[in-house]
C-alpha cells in the first residue's frame, strides 16, 4: 500500500520511511501497532473531525476551556489523519470509547503528533517524533487499555499535583454534581470510588457480571470514611493516573498522582493559548490527566500563599487561607508554614484566622503554642475548646 500523495503534498522526507517501515498490508497495523488508512479512509476521518468540531454539540467544551477554542479550530485547519490503532477501546466501564489517531500537521510540520482521541484538539496531542522508535516510545506509556498489564496502584504513583478549583458556590454546583460532570470529562475512567478505599476496588478487566453490577456497585464503592475530607477518585483514561476531586469547607481541590512520561512535554503550546492555566505544572504528568487539569483554571499552594502575605485586599485573606489550606491537604509542612504566616501577625483578626485555620486543620501543635501566646480570655477558652477531642 503506498502513501497516498494528497495526504501531506509539503510533507517532509521521514514520513515516507516512517510509512514504510511501519505500515502493514492493506490497512493492517504495523509492527508498531498502528493501522496507517487508506486515502478515502484519512479523508472520512478529516470530515469526521471537522464536522463534529463545528456542530452544535462540538466536544471541544468537554476538552478544553471556551478561551482556546478559537485558536483550536484554526490549529485544525488543514491537519491530516494518519493512522489509528485499528479498533476502537473503551474506558473500564465501556461507557466512553477512544480511538487513538496519528496526524499530520503542515502547521508543524518537523514531527508526528498522536491524539489519544481524534477529537482530542490540537494542544493536547502528543509530539510523537520522526521515526519508528519515537513513535513507539510516545505512545508506550497510554497503551494500557490495549493489553493486559495490571493498572498501576494508586499508592505506588510517585508525584502529585494539587491545584484549588474555586468554591461550590463559584463552580456553580454542589460536590455530587462536581463529581458527575468529572466523570464525564473525556479522559476519566467511569469507575470512581471515595476515601473509604485507599486502593481502587475496581477491577481492572471488568468482565461478564463485573460489568454489569458495576452499577449497583457504584454507591458501596463510592462511600466516604467516617471523619475524612469528602473526596471521590477516578482513573485517568490511558495511563491510569489517580484524579481526585474534594470539597473541604466547599473548596474544591483537584489532586492528580501519576507516574511520569519521558516524552515532549504538551504544557509549552497549552500555557500558550490558556493564560489561566494552573501555574508550575510539572512537564512530566502524562498527557491524558493534562487533558483534565487544562479544562479548569485553579492555583497551586505557593500561589495561594502569596496571596495570603500579600493580600490585594483584606477582605480576600480569608478565602485566600482557606483555600491554601485545602490545597496543602496533609502537607503537615506547608500547613504549619500558613498558620505560621497567619498566627504570628499583629492584626488581631488576622491573628484569630490562623485559629480558624487550626482548628479546622485539627493541627494542635500550633493550637497548643497559640494558648500559651494568647492573652485574651475568652480567645484561650476557645483555643483549648478546639484542643478538645
Amino acid at each position: 500500500m503506498g502513501l497516498p500523495s494528497h495526504w501531506w503534498k509539503e510533507r517532509k522526507p521521514f514520513l515516507d520511511a516512517l510509512f514504510a517501515e511501519t505500515a502493514g498490508d492493506s490497512g493492517q497495523p504495523g509492527k508498531t501497532g498502528w493501522a496507517w488508512l487508506s486515502e478515502q479512509q484519512s479523508r472520512e476521518a478529516s470530515a469526521r473531525i471537522q464536522g463534529t468540531e463545528e456542530s452544535e454539540e462540538a466536544p471541544l467544551g468537554a476538552w478544553i476551556p471556551a478561551e482556546a477554542h478559537e485558536a483550536c479550530f484554526e490549529m485544525l485547519e488543514g491537519v491530516v489523519p494518519l493512522a489509528t490503532r485499528a479498533d476502537l477501546r473503551g474506558d473500564r466501564w465501556m461507557r466512553k470509547i477512544h480511538n487513538p489517531t496519528l496526524f499530520g500537521d503542515p502547521a508543524r510540520p518537523d514531527q508526528l503528533w498522536i491524539a489519544l482521541h481524534e477529537t482530542a484538539p490540537p494542544p493536547l496531542w502528543i509530539p510523537a517524533g520522526t521515526t519508528a522508535d519515537s513513535l513507539a516510545a510516545a505512545f508506550t506509556p497510554y497503551v494500557w487499555p490495549e493489553t493486559q498489564d495490571p493498572l498501576p496502584s494508586v499508592i505506588g504513583l510517585p508525584r502529585s499535583v494539587r491545584i484549588f478549583l474555586g468554591t461550590e458556590t463559584e463552580m456553580g454546583a454542589d460536590f455530587d454534581t462536581i463529581v458527575r460532570f468529572f466523570q464525564g470529562l473525556p479522559m476519566t475512567d467511569s469507575l470512581p470510588w471515595g476515601t473509604r478505599f485507599v486502593a481502587d476496588p475496581w477491577p481492572d478487566h471488568p468482565t461478564g457480571i463485573a460489568l454489569v453490577g458495576a452499577g449497583y456497585r457504584m454507591p458501596e464503592n463510592m462511600e466516604q470514611a467516617e471523619g475524612a475530607v469528602s473526596s471521590i477518585t477516578m482513573r485517568s483514561r490511558r495511563l491510569g493516573a489517580a484524579i481526585s476531586v474534594s470539597t473541604q469547607q466547599k473548596f474544591c481541590v483537584l489532586e492528580v498522582r501519576y507516574a511520569p512520561v519521558a516524552h515532549e512535554s504538551i504544557l509549552p503550546l497549552l500555557t500558550r493559548i490558556l493564560p489561566g492555566l494552573p501555574k508550575g505544572l510539572p512537564s512530566d504528568m502524562p498527557a491524558d490527566a493534562l487533558a483534565v487539569v487544562a479544562r479548569f483554571r485553579g492555583y497551586q499552594a505557593d500561589e495561594l500563599l502569596g496571596f495570603v502575605r500579600n493580600p490585594e485586599e483584606e477582605p480576600s485573606l480569608g478565602y485566600h487561607g482557606m483555600a491554601c489550606l485545602a490545597t496543602m491537604g496533609d502537607d503537615g509542612a506547608a500547613v504549619r508554614t500558613l498558620l505560621a504566616e497567619l498566627g504570628g501577625r499583629g492584626d488581631p483578626r488576622q491573628r484569630d484566622l490562623g485559629y480558624q485555620l487550626a482548628s479546622i486543620a485539627r493541627h494542635k501543635r500550633f493550637l497548643h503554642e497559640a494558648v500559651l501566646r494568647e492573652t485574651d480570655a475568652d480567645k484561650r477558652e476557645a483555643l483549648k475548646n478546639a484542643l478538645r477531642p
